[in-house]
């Protein structure tokens, strides 16, 4: 019954996303007068647009047969008639190559995750090929496209990645440290192109938000993986005898004993940084492409909140969700764009990871155990050993 309940919530979070893109979307277009009125539009290419009711001629604008010259209806003036274009549209003249451009930055993203992965498996002592990593990577993906927010493909990588391995828990916490190092990744990438326009307002509250999060980070995870302030607490029996302890204690060391391998979190956190920029990089395109006029740094630095957003377990699959609400307001925070400009540059990112995810369902083939190697760790971190196979 559980489980029906559960696949019920998601399929209702994922109808409250599909249908606020809906709601939003315009399927006709229309001609906004400057007193918000609206006029119909029975046709319209890149010269002309044609009117299905009256329109009177007026100083730069001149109305032929209820024809009206395209381009005197995207001059910005607010004292003349505006041009909505429709859904279809927009997508009909958008920029196919830069489209394509999109997702061809989009795509080489998930090598970077790959390798990003199978550096904090091998510094446990998992020995993985980098062509298994790469396979599970892509294999959870394609389970994020039916399970919700981006991160329910991680429990599909984690049983692929501990089957048939006697360091599961290793494998299972590396997906964690994994996340968590894309995390920093993304607040880093916000937090630098934030400086190079803190002359804007949001930008530079968005900026400041960061750093003052990322700063917060790195001051618990201190104090967390501290020997020292770990032997005062002691976390193993503040754990005490509740259900699962033994487990929690288990898996609270194996976070910790990633302090012995600072260069590969590092690593991690480094590749982290290309693949949030490839990510944002791929969805501005595509805002580009559908005519979005802001300027490129302030995507770059309010694209990665986005991202942040569908992380979020409330999300249905793919994102979709009431976030989407959020997420929109986030970008035309930044004026020079349409929330339908806005909402199809979220669809044309979907259907980027719709095209590489469904790939993902080929890497499924062949997702052999990985086999496990001797780490030394210290005593803190009981059953972290694994013989070798």
């Amino acid at each position: 019954m559980r489980k029906h309940l559960g696949w019920i919530a998601r399929l209702l979070i994922a109808a409250a996303g599909v249908g606020y893109i809906l709601y939003t979307l315009d399927w006709t277009s229309r001609v906004e007068l400057p007193d918000d009125s609206l006029l119909a539009v029975s046709q319209a290419d890149a010269e002309w647009v044609t009117l299905t009711e009256p329109l009177e001629s007026r100083p730069g604008l001149a109305v032929d047969e209820g024809r009206v010259r395209r381009a005197t209806l995207e001059t910005g003036d607010p004292d003349l008639p505006r041009f909505k274009p429709s859904f279809l549209v927009i997508v009909r003249e958008a920029n196919k190559p830069l489209l394509l451009g999109g997702l061809a930055v989009f795509a080489p993203a998930f090598v970077i995750g790959a390798m990003r992965w199978w550096v904090l498996m091998r510094a446990r002592g998992i020995e993985i090929s980098f062509a298994r990593t790469y396979r599970l990577t892509m294999a959870g993906l394609f389970f994020n496209l039916c399970m919700p927010g981006t991160t329910g493909g991680d429990v599909m990588k984690a049983f692929y990645a501990a089957r048939g391995t006697n360091q599961r828990a290793d494998a299972v916490v590396s997906i964690a440290i994994d996340r968590i190092c894309g995390l920093v990744g993304l607040v880093l990438v916000v937090g630098c192109i934030g400086l190079l326009s803190l002359d804007d307002p949001l930008i530079r509250k968005l900026t400041i938000s960061m750093w003052a999060g990322l700063a917060g980070l790195m001051l618990v995870a201190g104090v967390y993986a501290s020997k020292t302030v770990r032997a005062g607490l002691r976390p193993g029996k503040l754990v005490g005898r509740v259900p699962g302890a033994g487990l929690l204690r288990k898996l609270d060391a194996l976070v910790a004993a990633y302090r012995h391998h600072l260069g590969a979190l590092a690593v991690a956190i480094g590749l982290s940084m290309p693949l949030q920029l490839a990510l944002a990089l791929s969805m501005a395109m595509a805002g580009y492409a559908l005519g979005l006029g802001l300027p490129l740094a302030f995507l770059l630095g309010a694209i990665p909140i986005v991202f942040v957003l569908w992380s979020l377990p409330v999300s249905g699959p793919l994102g979709l969700g009431p976030l989407d609400i959020v997420a929109v307001q986030l970008i035309l925070a930044g004026g020079e764009a349409t929330a339908q400009q806005v909402v199809i540059m979220f669809v044309a990112f979907r259907l980027y990871t719709v095209a590489v995810g469904l790939s993902g369902s080929a890497a499924l083939v062949g997702t052999g155990a990985p086999s496990t190697r001797m780490v030394k760790d210290d005593a803190e971190a009981p059953g972290s050993q694994a013989p070798s196979q």
